[in-house]
């Protein structure tokens, strides 16, 4: 295999390019884990009926969690060394899935849940481990990859997933994943290098805790609205501490001195606009996966498909997986020629357009395989340009915690779009009777899940309208960045040029 020297680093199967392909593996069964709970959420809520209105939580207890792990966990990478936290990482995650499989109610899943996002730090630290020891013409192509191995671990996790639930139980799935990602973590502890990069710093802990706990307050007061009433004293109080928490953490975190949103990077174009497309991004994609299960196992006679196999759900899915398949390492190889932001708002307006497609032409087999279709080019785009607007915004030394911001803001957004989705759902309950029964059963309407769409195509036009006035900027060329290096190497103390004006 050629090797490509820059900086006196090379890239070879013997070096970089087995750490990265041990990444992209990390990455693939990760989404493949995740996703492959979509078919089977159904399945979920049917077993535990009674508790059957937090199933969203399933994914969104996750996300929660992720996203403050992947602030903290970036954080500790940067001061303790990025291959010792992935592999704490890693032990979290098992220990996540092995809990899930041992569930023994909504509860204690959702709990099991939360402790499986632990693991959703890996993701920033195997971009920094990329960005600490990749030649740096090379990162955004060894990114892409990485993020096209996202559509890979979707596309076999809504086949797969669905096979297995179908065929054994949700439970089961979780028993089969588990001894892969312990190989996973024996091939990171043999095989990935770290460059001995250490930032001294300390954690803030008091910021994480305010922002978890404002998201906590927003999504329960959401979770609870309906049956409470949504003016009802309990749910303004909690909308209310959501608020002031939220407030709190913003004034907190101007004053730290290690905040981990950092309000002088939220000042770079590029960042900044990169954040809140992300909160849209995972927003508007996580509604989408929360509820396409339920409108495919809905009757007929109310508007649904009638599916009755979470593995037929996967292939109803599928065409989401492969349009990411393709579209992802384009995304990737087209942010380096013309530039991540231009990418990045493509990919929100394709998104837009599919999910509207999906609003209007979801009767027919073939309206929704090309409106899935057209929504995965739309998230290929956008999840492949959003950290690369990142990486090439960010100077080196705080690439950690960049990264760690537009995780955040992008897992915030989608663990509000699972507990919105099902607000909408439970908005539209009409009484179905089954085949034989003499009860009926509350099911979604058609309706419902059209205004979910259009919800979801809402929430993607605001993101490329956000991205468009902030203009991101293609972030730091790689010019820029080799003279950022070659300074360093000086021992000359400079900020670039990109943190000041975001080009």
């Amino acid at each position: 295999m050629a090797e490509v020297a820059i900086n006196q680093q090379k890239l070879s199967l013997k070096g970089n390019g087995i750490i990265l392909a041990i990444l992209a593996g990390i990455a693939m069964m990760v989404m493949f884990i995740e996703i492959m709970l979509v078919p089977a959420l159904p399945h979920i809520a049917a077993e535990y009926p009674q508790d059957a209105t937090w199933v969203s939580w399933v994914l969104s207890a996750y996300l929660l969690s992720g996203a403050i792990s992947t602030l903290l966990l970036g954080r500790l990478g940067d001061i303790y060394g990025k291959k010792r936290v992935l592999l704490i990482a890693l032990a979290g995650y098992i220990i996540g899935i092995l809990g899930s499989a041992f569930s023994w109610s909504m509860g204690s899943l959702i709990a099991f849940r939360a402790i499986q996002g632990i693991g959703m730090g890996m993701f920033v630290l195997s971009f920094g481990i990329i960005r600490d020891t990749f030649p740096k013409r090379l990162i955004p192509v060894a990114i892409g990859l990485i993020s096209a191995m996202f559509s890979v671990g979707v596309s076999i996790g809504l086949l797969a997933g669905g096979y297995i639930v179908s065929v054994l139980s949700w439970r089961d799935s979780f028993y089969i994943v588990a001894p892969l990602m312990v190989v996973m973590a024996i091939l990171v502890w043999l095989f990935v290098k770290d460059n001995n990069l250490r930032t001294p710093s300390t954690i803030d802990f008091v910021g994480a805790g305010l922002i978890s706990g404002g998201v906590l307050f927003f999504l329960l007061a959401l979770t609870q609205g309906e049956s409470w009433g949504w003016l009802s004293a309990g749910i303004i109080a909690m909308f209310a501490a959501s608020l002031v928490l939220i407030s709190v953490f913003i004034w907190y975190e101007r004053r730290t001195k290690a905040p981990i949103v950092s309000i002088e990077l939220m000042k770079n174009k590029g960042i900044a606009g990169a954040n809140i497309a992300a909160l849209f991004v995972g927003l508007s994609m996580f509604l989408l996966f929360q509820t396409m299960p339920f409108f495919l196992m809905t009757p007929v006679a109310i508007g649904g498909f009638g599916l009755e196999s979470a593995f037929i759900v996967g292939i109803y899915m599928f065409p989401s997986a492969i349009a990411q398949l393709i579209f992802a390492p384009l995304a990737g190889k087209w942010s380096k020629r013309i530039g991540a932001d231009k990418i990045l708002i493509l990919g929100m307006g394709v998104t837009t357009a599919g999910t509207l497609m999906m609003a209007f032409f979801h009767s027919t087999v073939v309206g929704f395989a090309l409106s899935m279709f057209v929504i995965g080019i739309g998230l290929g785009f956008a999840m492949v340009s959003l950290i690369n607007v990142v990486a090439m915004s960010s100077p080196r030394a705080q690439f950690g915690v960049a990264s760690g911001m537009n995780t955040l803001f992008r897992v915030v957004g989608g663990s509000i779009g699972p507990v919105l989705g099902t607000v909408i759902m439970t908005s539209f309950l009409i009484p179905y009777f089954p085949s034989g029964s003499p009860m009926p059963i509350n099911l979604t309407s058609e309706q419902g899940y059209v205004w979910v769409w259009i919800a979801g195509a809402a929430f993607s036009f605001i993101g490329m309208v956000v991205t468009l006035i902030f203009r991101p900027g293609r972030g730091m060329s790689y010019e820029d960045e080799e003279l950022e290096v070659q300074r360093a190497e000086m021992g000359i103390d400079q900020e670039p040029a990109a943190l000041a004006d975001g080009q």
